[in-house]
C-alpha cells in the first residue's frame, strides 16, 4: 500500500520519520474514534527506510504491507485479551478450586486477578510496541524542500 506523508525528522542516515495525514480510511474505519492516528490533527507518524535520500520538510511517497498492519492490530489487540481470560482463569480457580476469598464479597479474587493480568497485557503491548515497528519504505521523493523545513506545512499536516 502506498501512501504520502512529509519527512518530519532524520533519525539517521537510513531512517526517517514520516508525518502521514489521516486519510478517508480513516474516516470509515469502525475503530476510528479510538484510534490516536485519526483523533490527532496531525495525523499518524511512521518510521521508513530512507533509500532516496529524503530530508526534513519532504513531500514522499512511502509503502508499508497490510500485513504488517494486521499484525500490529493482533498484537494490540488481543494480547490484552488472553491476558485477560488468563486472569479471569486464574482468579475463578483459586475461588472454586482452592476455596481462596477475599472479605465477604463473591468473586472479587476473580474480579482482581482479571484486573491486575489485564493491567499486564496493556503494560506488554505497550513495551512491545517500543521494539517493533511497521517495516515501511521510502519509494520517492515528490517534492524536494529547497533548504529550509516549512514549518506551516508540517503543521498541517
Amino acid at each position: 500500500m502506498r501512501e504520502v506523508g512529509i519527512v518530519s525528522r532524520v533519525i539517521n542516515k537510513n531512517i526517517v520519520e514520516i508525518r502521514a495525514a489521516t486519510k478517508d480510511e480513516c474516516e470509515k474505519c469502525p475503530l476510528s474514534e479510538t484510534c490516536p492516528s485519526h483523533l490527532s490533527e496531525k495525523g499518524g507518524t511512521i518510521l521508513a527506510l530512507n533509500d532516496v535520500g529524503a530530508d526534513i520538510g519532504d513531500l514522499v511517497e512511502y509503502e508499508y504491507e497490510e500485513k504488517d498492519i494486521l499484525k500490529g492490530i493482533f498484537t494490540v489487540y488481543m494480547i490484552p485479551f488472553f491476558y485477560f481470560l488468563l486472569g479471569l482463569f486464574i482468579g475463578f480457580i483459586f475461588e472454586k478450586v482452592f476455596n481462596v476469598h477475599i472479605g465477604h464479597l463473591e468473586n472479587l479474587l476473580t474480579v482482581l486477578t482479571t484486573g491486575v493480568f489485564l493491567g499486564i497485557g496493556i503494560i506488554s503491548v505497550r513495551k512491545k510496541d517500543r521494539d517493533f515497528r511497521i517495516p515501511s519504505k521510502v519509494v520517492a521523493v515528490l517534492y524536494r524542500n529547497p533548504g529550509f523545513v516549512n514549518a506551516e506545512l508540517l503543521k498541517k499536516q
